[in-house]
C-alpha cells in the first residue's frame, strides 16, 4: 500500500470533487465536529478511512486537508488518493456486485482525471492572478480547472491524447482556427432564422476565413468543423464515400483563432457575431458530447419564439435577462441523404459581441474552489466590492447573493411559472452579466437544456409549434429544474461565499429561501416554487452512481434512474 507522508499536497481539488460525489450519493459514513473536523469512512469490520475536513458544508461542498488515512489493525498510516479510490471501489463493489471489469475503468478513469487536473494546475502558474481584476467573458470561460465539483472524474475526456487535450481543452488556456471543407450544397442540411443557411455560411465565412471565400461557389459552401471532429469525421464511411465522390474537399485548417468555452465543444472567438457549438464525439464527465437534430431544432423553436409578442412582453418585465439565441444550425448529408448527427454544429449569437471586455463571467468558474485552497473567484469578487463599498464582507456577500437572486433566480423561477418556458439553468450556462463586481444582468446559454410546460401551449400555437418534443409532465419539471438552478448553481454560490468565512451557508440560504417566497406571492404557477419551498426533499443527479455504472446520460433511456431524494437544504437551514 502506498504511503506518503511528506510529499501530499494538503489541498487536492480532483480528490475533493470525488469525495463529496461520494459522499451526497451514500450514507455509510460520518462527520466528527472535532480540531480538526473528520469525514470517517468505514470500509469493513477492521478498516476505516479518515480525512480532515477544513471546511464542513450543509450542502456537501466540504473542503479536505490531505494526505488521508488508513486505521487498520490498530495502525493510522497515511494513504494517497490512489490508494483511497481503490479501497472506495472495493467497498462499492462487494456493496453492489459490481463487475471486476467496470470497477477497473472506473479506477482508471477517476485517477486519469485527476491526473489531467493536476497538469492543467501545473501549466496554468499564473491562474493565481485571475484574482487581481474582474474577468471578461474568455478569461472566466477559460478560468475553469476543477470541472464539475460533485463527479468522481470530472476533467474525464476519453479518447484525447495528452496532446489533444492541451489543444482543446479550456483548461490549457488554447487557440486554434477551424478546418474547413467544400461541401456539395446538396450535402449540406440546416437552417437559419433571419438569413437563409446559405448567406448564413457565407457571412460566417467572410467573417472568420476571408481568405477561403474564392472557393465559395452556388454549387458548393464552405463547411467549418471542430478541427479533431473533421479528423474523426474523415475516418467514417459517410465522410470518405463524399470523399470519393467528390461531393466534399478537405481545405485544412484556417482563418481566426478559436479559444474552447467550458463546455470544451462551444468556441468563442471575439470578433465574430456568432459562437459555434459542435459535435464533438469524446465522452466528456457523463456524455459523449454529440448534436441530435432534435436538440438543433430546440434552438430554433426558442429562437422563432423570441420574435413574438409574447417575448417582448417576458423582455419588459426582465430587461437585464438574455438568452444566447441558437438560430442557425447546420449538418451533412450522407449519399443515401441522412443526416450525419456526429458533423451537426449550431451558430450561437454572440452577444458579446460588441463588449467582448465586459465583466460577462461564468458562474461554475467563479464559484470552483481554488486550485491552491485560496480564495474562489467569487470570493476575490466579494472582497473587491467590500472594498469598494467600504462595506463589510459580510455585508458585501448579502449584496452580490440578494441581487444574484433578483437577476438570475426570479427570471428564470418566473419564465417557468408565467410562461412556461423551462431553462435548466446549471452554473456552466448561467452567465452572471456584473458591473463592478455587481451582478446586473443574466444571460443563458444552450438552448438544446430547453423546455416547456403544459401552460406554454397558446404561446408555442402562435409559431406553429403546438407538438413541440420538449414538453415537460409536472414530474420532469420538479426532477430537472431545481436541481440546475438551485443544488448545481445557487449553492455552489453560497457555498464559495460561505467556505470563504463571510458567513454561514444557513444565513445565506435564508436570505435565497426568502426571495424565492417573496416571488411565489407574485407567479400565477406555483407548482415549482411549492415544491422548492415546501417539499422535504428534492429529486438530484447523481454523478457518482451514474458514472460508476457507465450510464451515457444523453442516452439513457429513463435518466430518472440517476437521480435521487436529497434532503432540501432550505427547510433544512430553518429546522
Amino acid at each position: 500500500m502506498m504511503t506518503l507522508p511528506n510529499s501530499v499536497p494538503d489541498w487536492d481539488v480532483a480528490a475533493q470533487c470525488f469525495l463529496n460525489a461520494l459522499v451526497r450519493e451514500t450514507k455509510d459514513w460520518q462527520l466528527t465536529q472535532g480540531q480538526p473536523a473528520e469525514l470517517i469512512i468505514p470500509l469493513d469490520e477492521k478498516q476505516v478511512i479518515y480525512f480532515n475536513i477544513s471546511y464542513i458544508s450543509s450542502t456537501q461542498h466540504h473542503r479536505y486537508t490531505f494526505p488521508a488515512y488508513l486505521m487498520a489493525h490498530g495502525t493510522k498510516q497515511p494513504i494517497d488518493f490512489a490508494t483511497v479510490t481503490r479501497l472506495i471501489i472495493k467497498k462499492l463493489q462487494q456493496q453492489h456486485s459490481l463487475a471486476d471489469s467496470g470497477c477497473d475503468v472506473f479506477y482508471q478513469r477517476v485517477m486519469e482525471s485527476h491526473r489531467y487536473t493536476q497538469q492543467a494546475i501545473e501549466a496554468r502558474h499564473d491562474w493565481t492572478r485571475l484574482r487581481d481584476k474582474p474577468l471578461n467573458f474568455a478569461e472566466a470561460e477559460q478560468a475553469l480547472l476543477v470541472g464539475h465539483a460533485f463527479h468522481p472524474a470530472p476533467k474525464s475526456h476519453e479518447p484525447f491524447t495528452a496532446q489533444e487535450a492541451e489543444r482543446y481543452l479550456p483548461d490549457f488556456a488554447p487557440r486554434f482556427p477551424l478546418r474547413w471543407f467544400a461541401v456539395a450544397q446538396s450535402q449540406i442540411a440546416g437552417d437559419s432564422l433571419h438569413l437563409n443557411l446559405q448567406q448564413r455560411l457565407t457571412r460566417f465565412v467572410a467573417e472568420n476565413a476571408p481568405e477561403l471565400l474564392s472557393e465559395l461557389s452556388d454549387t458548393h459552401w464552405l463547411f467549418p468543423l471542430h478541427p479533431w471532429q473533421a479528423e474523426y469525421l474523415l475516418q467514417q464511411d459517410g465522410c470518405q464515400q463524399l470523399l470519393v465522390n467528390g461531393l466534399l474537399r478537405d481545405l485544412g485548417e484556417a482563418g481566426a483563432f478559436w479559444l474552447p468555452t467550458t463546455s470544451s465543444r462551444s468556441l468563442y472567438c471575439a470578433t465574430s457575431r456568432d459562437m459555434i457549438k459542435f459535435s464533438l464525439s469524446v465522452r466528456l464527465t457523463n456524455s459523449v458530447r454529440t448534436l441530435s437534430v432534435k436538440e438543433v431544432k430546440r434552438g430554433m423553436r426558442l429562437a422563432h419564439l423570441a420574435q413574438t409578442e409574447g417575448w417582448q412582453t417576458l423582455q419588459t418585465h426582465f430587461p437585464t435577462f438574455r438568452v444566447m439565441q441558437e438560430d442557425g444550425w447546420a449538418g451533412l448529408k450522407d449519399l443515401q441523404g441522412n443526416i450525419m448527427e456526429e458533423s451537426l454544429f449550431v451558430l450561437r449569437e454572440n452577444l458579446l459581441f460588441e463588449q467582448p471586455h465586459s465583466q460577462t463571467n461564468v458562474l461554475v468558474s467563479l464559484t470552483q474552489s481554488a486550485a491552491d485552497g485560496g480564495d474562489s473567484l467569487l470570493a476575490s469578487a466579494v472582497k473587491r466590492l467590500s472594498e469598494r463599498l467600504r462595506i463589510t464582507h459580510q455585508q458585501a456577500a448579502h449584496a452580490w447573493v440578494e441581487a444574484y437572486c433578483q437577476q438570475v433566480l426570479k427570471p428564470l423561477f418566473t419564465v417557468e411559472a408565467d410562461y412556461g418556458l423551462v431553462l435548466l439553468a446549471h452554473q456552466q450556462n448561467i452567465l452572471v452579466d456584473m458591473q463592478q463586481d455587481l451582478p446586473v444582468g443574466l444571460i443563458y446559454r444552450d438552448c438544446q437544456g430547453s423546455a416547456f410546460m403544459p401552460h406554454a401551449q397558446g404561446w408555442l400555437d402562435t409559431i406553429g409549434e403546438a407538438q413541440a418534443e420538449n414538453v415537460f409532465t409536472r414530474e420532469q419539471l420538479l426532477r430537472y429544474f431545481p436541481y440546475y438552478l438551485l443544488v448545481n448553481s445557487t449553492f455552489a454560490v453560497t457555498a464559495a461565499l460561505g467556505a470563504a468565512g463571510f458567513d454561514s451557508e444557513a444565513n445565506l440560504m435564508a436570505l435565497v429561501g426568502n426571495q424565492l417566497k417573496a416571488l411565489r406571492k407574485d407567479v400565477t404557477h406555483k407548482t415549482c416554487l411549492d415544491y422548492v419551498l415546501d417539499s422535504p426533499h428534492w429529486n438530484v443527479k447523481g454523478n457518482f452512481f451514474c458514472y460508476l455504472h457507465d450510464h451515457n446520460e444523453n442516452t439513457i433511456v429513463d435518466p430518472a434512474v440517476i437521480y435521487f431524494d436529497f434532503v432540501n437544504p432550505l427547510l433544512a437551514q430553518e429546522d
